[in-house]
């Protein structure tokens, strides 16, 4: 590019028209870089979402049990296969003819969406009133330490049994895991993510597991 100066002289600009082949190389690198590193990332959060989302939907079932035995005025139980750990919802449908037999709820419109999936059921445990006097299977007052997990009934007053759930990822890169309590007398949950530390702590089964 030429540009006159004062006295009919021109100078001569050079303009750099472009990128040289080291700093393409360069620009390619740190794209790379970039990508893998939010990759990684990704997937890190989508593990950690995996287990929360897991859990906050069996939250959502056992919510959905106790609606369903108050606006049914029948029992439902929610129970949990031994091999898998999936849930199978169940009613008391004739409560006067036959006391106390459980059919499963085909009826049931919710049991779909809260998909266990992402999860890993690791116990189901009954307690008592006091969610702090609740122990392990496998020590003092809890029952059989072989024994599956436990099925949780609701009852069409609004109360059902307290329970302590916990869960894991099924993502193995996720050690961490989920304590869901369930009150019973006033359908109060609450939740837990605990560390392999801080399982580890509690003496929970399943602490330290890779």
């Amino acid at each position: 590019m030429e540009r006159k100066l004062r006295g009919g002289r021109k100078r001569v600009l050079r303009v750099r028209g472009g990128f040289t082949l080291l700093e393409i190389l360069l620009a390619l690198t740190i794209m790379g870089l970039l990508m893998a590193a939010l990759a990684v990332n990704w997937s890190a959060l989508a593990g950690g979402q995996d287990l929360e989302e897991g859990a906050a939907r069996l939250e959502t079932a056992l919510r959905m049990a106790r609606a369903d035995a108050a606006n049914l005025g029948r029992r439902i139980r929610l129970a949990f296969d031994e091999i898998d750990g999936r849930f199978i919802v169940f009613w008391e449908a004739d409560p006067l003819a036959e006391p106390g037999r459980f059919a499963e709820y085909t009826a049931c419109t919710w049991d779909d969406f809260v998909s266990m999936d992402r999860i890993r059921l690791e116990r189901c445990q009954l307690g008592g009133l006091s969610l702090t006097q609740v122990t392990r299977m496998d020590t003092a007052g809890g029952g059989d330490a072989n024994a599956g997990p436990a099925a949780i009934t609701f009852e069409p007053d609004g109360s059902s049994d307290s329970a302590v759930i916990e869960v894991s990822a099924v993502d193995e890169r996720d050690t961490r895991h989920v304590i869901i309590e369930l009150e019973g007398l006033t359908g109060t949950i609450t939740s837990r993510i605990l560390s392999p530390e801080e399982l580890a702590a509690e003496g929970a089964p399943g602490a330290g597991l890779p």
